[in-house]
């Protein structure tokens, strides 16, 4: 998903993407990449891993007891996937039911602190204050 396309779904949680410059001498290598087909070398842009101007707004609006210090601090491209999708009935509820599991095997998942702010939320989420 990314969140200034417009669409409401998400696949994963590194889909939300900045936008960066990049000078001449990048766009002349690209144009040599693909021009050698060597297209597989491109890389989409990377994730958004500070917190976006709608995240900030959002995270102001919420009490401090749940307010997600541990997830702002280590994992703000999530942060930015929640705020993004918090105010859907649909999504938001996916989103952090899939932040709470594991949904490729073999991870570890959350430290304890983050998987408490993601409860946390999920808990305030549920309790009618999401949809406001």
């Amino acid at each position: 998903m990314s969140i200034y396309g417009g669409r409401r779904a998400w696949k994963d949680f590194n889909d939300i993407y900045q936008k960066t410059v990049v000078g001449e001498s990048a766009h002349r290598e690209t144009r040599a990449a693909v021009a050698s087909d060597e297209w597989l070398a491109l890389r989409k842009a990377a994730p958004a891993n500070y917190l976006l101007p709608s995240t900030l707004k959002w995270i102001q609006g919420l009490p401090a007891d749940v307010y997600p210090v541990t997830l702002v601090a280590r994992y703000p491209r999530i942060v930015n996937l929640i705020a993004a999708q918090w105010t859907d009935r649909a999504g938001c509820p996916l989103l952090l039911d899939e932040l709470m599991g594991d949904r490729r095997g073999g991870r570890s998942g959350f430290p304890p602190d983050a998987h408490r702010d993601i409860v946390g939320l999920q808990e305030y989420w549920y309790n009618g204050h999401g949809l406001r």
